[in-house]
């Protein structure tokens, strides 16, 4: 089964602040609030690993990410592909006057038996994290720059 999910908001920031945001991972927690533990700190680069622990839906999830492409104050995908739902997230900024228009595509896959069943209930669910996440980093880069 693979899902694809994308959702976008515009946040009044510049790109340097949302990028920053996004690939430091002490503020991680702040815009993804199912994030429980991250086994690193500072910032994401081509080539970061780093573990991270979530609960999602009441269920806790282990992952190792990877960067997988990384292009300053443009995109950043981040992929995990153990656990029993892969995932490969790609942010993509671009900016918009004194704004910086986000662009969040995740693509979910999985060979698990139990959730082939479930992929559309999968993607409606991954699309509300997306959008609440997205919203989440909104708040949180906007409230810094006050």
């Amino acid at each position: 089964m693979q899902a694809v999910v994308a959702t976008n908001i515009t946040i009044t920031a510049s790109l340097a602040a949302v990028f920053r945001y996004l690939t430091d991972l002490k503020y991680h927690y702040l815009w993804n609030p199912q994030v429980r533990n991250i086994s690193a700190t500072g910032q994401l680069k081509l080539g970061s690993r780093y573990k991270t622990e979530s609960v999602v839906l009441g269920i806790t999830i282990k992952a190792t990410n990877v960067v997988t492409d990384f292009k300053p104050l443009k995109e950043l995908v981040i992929e995990n592909s153990l656990g029993p739902v892969q995932y490969s997230a790609r942010f993509r900024l671009s900016p918009q006057s004194n704004q910086t228009r986000v662009q969040l595509q995740v693509t979910l896959s999985t060979d698990a038996v139990t959730y082939i069943f479930t992929g559309p209930v999968l993607k409606q669910l991954a699309l509300r994290e997306l959008r609440t996440d997205l919203q989440a980093l909104k708040i949180a880069v906007e409230n810094k720059l006050q």
